[in-house]
Parts: C-alpha cells; structure tokens; sequence
C-alpha cells in the first residue's frame, strides 16, 4: 500500500509589478476673448498639461489662439504651447525645468478657455 500526502505549496505567486501613474494637481483657469498675460504660477516638477478650447469665432477663418510659456524669473518666453487657427480643443504636454511660469494669451476674433495642471510621477503599489 502507498500512501501520499498532499502538502500546500510552499512558493508564494510572484509579485504583482507596481505602476506607475501621473497625479493631475490645478495650477489655475483663465478664460477670454483677445490677449492676456497671467499672473505667476510655481510648479515644482516643471510636467504641465494644458487643456484648452475656442469657440465662437466672429469672422470664420479669422479666429486666432496663440499659447505662449513665459518664465517668471527672467521675464522671457520659453516656448510655444498651443498655435491654433479657428474654433477647436485639445490637450499639450509641457516638461520644462521646475520653476515659476506665467502664460502669455495672443487671439483674436474667437472666445477662449485654457486650464494649466501639473504633473507629479507616482507609483501605486499593488494590493496583495
């Protein structure tokens, strides 16, 4: 006669890998018609996502919107964000050097809207 005994197995399943993910925190919201220099804004980790929206354009094909990032310390435009022609919307990434930024609107003939938030690596660690 043979007898077996059946045992528990002695391994743990492998780790689940943790992720990564980007945490959203609001810098600010301006909305207009025709130009506007903001005031200053800090941002620690220099990542901003910029949502932005224009409509109602007085002339069709005359609607203008320009987005501008300007450092706060010299004074000076870093570079162009959004370059949009008529009515429409969309999302533009920034990853720059943390600093104090501020935001310089150009636009004509079109309503605008635009909110600046910013991004912070983090990881998310699984549950077990």
């Amino acid at each position: 006669m043979v007898v077996v005994f059946l045992l528990p197995s002695c391994t743990q399943p492998p780790p689940k890998p943790v992720e990564q993910t980007v945490i959203w925190d609001h810098a600010g919201s301006w909305s207009g018609r025709g130009d506007l220099e903001t005031n200053s804004f800090p941002s620690s980790s220099g990542y901003l996502r910029f949502t932005w929206e224009t409509s109602n354009e007085t002339k069709p094909g005359e609607g203008r919107f320009k987005l501008l990032l300007g450092s706060s310390i010299s004074g000076r435009i870093i570079q162009p964000v959004v370059d949009s022609q008529g009515p429409g919307r969309d999302v533009a990434y920034v990853s720059e050097e943390a600093r104090t930024f501020y935001l310089k609107v150009e636009s004509a003939n079109e309503d605008w809207k635009l909110t600046v938030d910013e991004g912070f690596s983090a990881t998310i660690e699984p549950k077990h």
